[in-house]
């Protein structure tokens, strides 16, 4: 028995000198290919992200137009409680200004009854024209199809459509991209990249995915899951879904929980910026004590979310979305209804950016800036100097 224990222990000492030496040489093991492959691929994820510091917005497209004046708009917004709907809704009003139109704007509260009730208001005051902010058409059907059958223009931003569809038109990006195209490989791919470029392709990330709007969903998956996907070495540790309802406390609770549940996170993604401020979840970072061992990618960079990156007190990056700039590309997808023009003549122009602390981000106090003035840019093609 003895004798066989010993040549066995003789075999293991000859194949582990063996296996020692192929390593050593670099020769067909699977090691030196394997360093050679994550290096590739280090100086790939840093490629991608020098793309998007400098960014792919593009001028609004399609033409100039006049538009009528005298128009009756109602904005019927998901929440005026995240800074993304504030500022379309304000820029809208802006617009609308501009363009000599009576603007309203409805806070629909994350309520569908209370959107629902906006719409009838709408009707209610003869609304020639109605815009959705984030909100899909399924869960308020009944009264879209009453503002269809009353000749009201029904014009969506980042809106879901009902079949068959309800709404006119549903804004568009750079190269003409739907909304879905542009959440999904446009913003969250943006999002996992920051993510992935700044653990050196080692991220082990929780990421947060509203659950209520098709919106939000597509941003989470096929979005930043499909963005990690690109990364074998790279991980989401937890997804924390939330409703629109849950902002502020209860929100930020399960945050902590998932920080406290996952301590090898080594990096974190926020649905929008409304989640780290708002939504409790830069506090939940710093209750954790791990600020500093975490990357933090934030959403459109509004005020609140570049101030702390500023601060350097629970968000560190953007994937620059100037959400006033999508309040006016409704406002032009209704002028060129009201002008009896195709609003998918032209498209939006917004694309993507990511501002961290050495790219791209505005002076303190103010939200992220496009590359490219849009509201010069709208004026311009309504004829208005």
């Amino acid at each position: 028995m003895r004798r066989a224990l010993t040549r066995r222990f003789g075999l293991f000492v000859v194949a582990a000198i063996a296996a020692t030496a192929l390593a050593a040489c670099g020769g067909d093991g699977d090691g030196g290919t394997d360093e050679q492959a994550n290096s590739a691929d280090v100086a790939r994820y840093e490629g991608e992200l020098q793309v998007l510091y400098k960014g792919t917005y593009q001028k609004p497209s399609g033409g100039p137009v006049k538009p009528p004046k005298g128009k009756n708009i109602w904005v019927i917004s998901t929440g005026q409680s995240i800074e993304a709907a504030i500022n379309a809704a304000a820029a809208m009003e802006e617009a609308g200004a501009t363009l000599g139109w009576d603007v309203n704007v409805f806070d629909g509260r994350f309520d569908s009854n209370r959107q629902i009730s906006g719409i009838e208001q709408a009707l209610a005051d003869r609304a020639d024209g109605l815009v959705l902010i984030y909100i899909d058409c399924p869960p308020v059907r009944s009264a879209l199809q009453q503002a269809k059958d009353a000749g009201v223009v029904i014009v969506g931003i980042q809106s879901q459509e009902c079949e068959p569809a309800l709404e006119n038109h549903v804004i568009r990006y750079a190269e003409h991209r739907d909304f879905v195209e542009y959440l999904s490989r446009g913003f969250g791919g943006t999002q996992a990249k920051w993510v992935i470029a700044k653990t050196k392709g080692e991220a082990k990330t929780i990421v947060t995915a509203q659950t209520d709007l098709f919106s939000t969903r597509v941003t989470y998956d096929p979005g930043v899951t499909g963005g990690f996907a690109e990364c074998e070495t790279c991980e989401i540790v937890d997804t924390v879904e939330f409703v629109g309802t849950e902002f502020g406390p209860p929100l930020q609770q399960k945050i902590e929980q998932s920080l406290n549940q996952h301590p090898e996170a080594n990096s974190f993604i926020a649905a929008y910026d409304a989640v780290m401020t708002g939504g409790g979840g830069a506090a939940a970072l710093r209750a954790s004590g791990r600020l500093d061992e975490i990357e933090v990618m934030g959403g459109e960079g509004s005020k609140p979310g570049i101030e702390l990156i500023y601060d350097r007190a629970g968000m560190e990056a953007c994937t620059g979305t100037p959400t006033g700039w999508e309040g006016y590309a409704a406002m032009m997808s209704l002028a060129r209804i009201f002008a009896d023009q195709d609003p998918e003549r032209g498209d939006s122009g917004i694309g993507e950016q990511v501002c961290d602390i050495d790219h791209n981000l505005p002076p303190k106090g103010e939200g992220y800036r496009a590359p490219i003035d849009y509201v010069a840019a709208y004026r311009e093609l309504w004829g208005i100097p």
